[in-house]
């Protein structure tokens, strides 16, 4: 008979074959408990009790790196959200709609110069992840401005009351301000800022500067003031995975004691505006009162303008302010983070739909109730969910095997396949005509995730949950646009074409940050949703020691 480490190793080289490196690190998993593959780039090599006999993840491509660490503004250095090559930019505008609808006029603006600020968190957390001093210091700078409140002409980015005029808790208006003075009490950043920091801007089409029927004004401006709950969730993650990896000392198991942490304070007054906007539900509200929408789109014909937005709960929204919760009750153990945390997973209970198989979108607030929110299937709340709650919970909530008959099913509704029949990734919504590479690579991640969990308990939903994540994995290759020599990117998504959530999805010569910063996530193993190696930290452990 063979050792036993020597039959191990068998084991390993014959998933290693059969199911690429997934198995093989599952199974050095458990010969090695502690894997860490996270990189220093200071170091050239992988930190801490890392494993590299038997294989790692693709690691780290410098190449997307540097997209994400070049594409950003030359005005303010913040990062801008999408790219498009030169040679093809004046054909991608003219799909985007016509010259004089201000709408279109509007979109190719947020395409030329706009940062929506969860594509830079995600930007962010993935240098953060890297580490080293430059990365550090870029992935530091979206921190510094959110904290200011102003970004060049921009000079207010914060939603509050009384100068903005959004109010999060209607008894008492100035609960939450949008006066810049008052640090701490300030609201939400608005999702979609100028990354340049200009309030007039020229249509990239042809350049007019005015155009007739432009809201509010015929000078062409910044027209996106929407102060969301989601984006601001992973702004604040954003400052706690820097957080983290600025001040956590891996050996004492402790974090170092920093008074005045620009990084700790953002991300609480963040969430002190999501506690204010969370519901009986257990859900937090989508956004203040004041946010706009159009009236046609409101469900209640009596709800008042600048109220839709304050009456709906985003499923999506919620994951991801679970997840900042989390982080915060992990660094500061205040109670308050973790009864926002059961409050979300209240809410997460009753968004269930044990016929449909699947997490509904959300919960509007319809006279005097909430109900939820039916019309269209989210694939990414489905997804999101088992990579930010996990396996394990969900099927605690649901019964043996649902986190599977959950990836089941959302493959069900959102797979696409090429000519030949193989599954190559998902869309938005319930397609199969459309691959968004973003939420494709938070499929793979909560596939692989899945696949995982269930390696002892059922081998066979094991593997075809793996199946997925690497037929998928190679799926969005096809959707990887080279950019120079030394820079490459991925496309927003494979064609055109409205997404009922709110806008629209672009032609593949559209280059994305999130999209490019999720496949390194999934490249590198690593889950935005959690802390590098805090999940398991013990409460007696999460103490401060003094600053030396």
């Amino acid at each position: 008979m063979l050792p036993r480490i020597a039959v191990h190793c068998v084991f390993v080289m014959v998933l290693v074959f059969n199911s690429k490196y997934v198995w093989a690190e599952k199974i050095n998993e458990k010969l090695f408990p502690s894997l860490n593959y996270v990189y220093d780039l200071d170091q050239m090599e992988l930190q801490g009790r890392s494993l590299q006999i038997l294989n790692k993840p693709k690691g780290i491509d410098m190449k997307l790196v540097n997209f994400i660490k070049s594409n950003i503004s030359s005005k303010t250095n913040m990062p801008y959200s999408f790219s498009i090559h030169p040679e093809k930019r004046m054909e991608i505008y003219e799909k985007m709609g016509e010259s004089h609808f201000a709408n279109d006029v509007i979109e190719r603006t947020i395409v030329e110069e706009g940062l929506i600020v969860y594509d830079g968190a995600v930007g962010q957390i993935v240098l953060a992840m890297i580490g080293g001093e430059d990365n550090l210091k870029q992935a530091q700078h979206p921190v510094n401005v959110y904290w200011s409140g102003e970004l060049n002409n921009l000079w207010n980015i914060r939603a509050g009351y009384p100068i903005n005029q959004f109010i999060y808790d209607p008894k008492n208006p100035e609960l939450v301000s949008s006066d810049l003075k008052r640090k701490g009490e300030r609201g939400f950043i608005f999702r979609i800022i100028n990354a340049n920091g200009e309030y007039v801007n020229s249509d990239p089409l042809d350049g007019k500067t005015h155009l007739e029927g432009f809201p509010t004004q015929e000078r062409i401006h910044w027209e996106d003031w929407k102060p969301v709950a989601g984006e601001n969730a992973w702004v604040a993650m954003a400052a706690l995975h820097l957080y983290h990896k600025k001040y956590y000392d891996e050996l004492l198991e402790q974090y170092e004691y920093v008074e005045d942490s620009v990084e700790l304070k953002l991300a609480k007054e963040l969430a002190r505006a999501a506690l204010i906007l969370q519901t009986e539900t257990g859900g937090v509200r989508m956004a203040p009162i004041g946010t706009y929408r159009n009236p046609k789109d409101f469900v209640d014909p009596d709800m008042l303008q600048g109220h839709w937005w304050y009456n709906q709960i985003s499923a999506e929204n919620n994951i991801s302010w679970y997840a900042a919760m989390r982080m915060l009750y992990q660094i500061t153990q205040e109670e308050k983070y973790k009864v926002s945390m059961k409050g979300i997973e209240k809410f997460f209970k009753d968004v269930w739909d044990a016929e449909k198989g699947y997490f509904h979108q959300g919960m509007n607030y319809v006279k005097g109730h909430w109900i939820l929110s039916t019309d269209h299937f989210a694939l990414d709340v489905q997804t999101w969910g088992l990579i930010a709650f996990g396996p394990q919970m969900i099927d605690e909530w649901l019964g043996i095997g649902a986190s599977f008959n959950l990836w089941k099913r959302s493959k069900e509704l959102s797979g696409a396949y090429d000519q030949y029949g193989k599954f190559i990734g998902v869309g938005y919504i319930e397609e199969h005509d459309r691959v968004s590479v973003e939420w494709t690579a938070g499929a793979i991640m909560a596939a692989r995730i899945v696949g995982e969990y269930y390696e002892d308990e059922n081998f066979e939903w094991s593997q075809l949950a793996v199946m997925d994540a690497d037929s998928m994995r190679s799926g969005i290759e096809s959707l990887r646009q080279p950019l120079s020599d030394t820079k490459e990117a991925y496309s927003y998504s494979s064609r055109r074409g409205w997404i009922p959530f709110g806008w629209n999805s672009h032609d593949p010569e559209v280059v994305s940050l999130a999209s490019t910063g999720w496949v390194l996530f999934v490249d590198s193993n690593f889950n935005p949703f959690e802390l590098p190696n805090s999940l398991d930290l013990k409460k007696d452990q999460l103490v401060y020691r003094e600053k030396r």
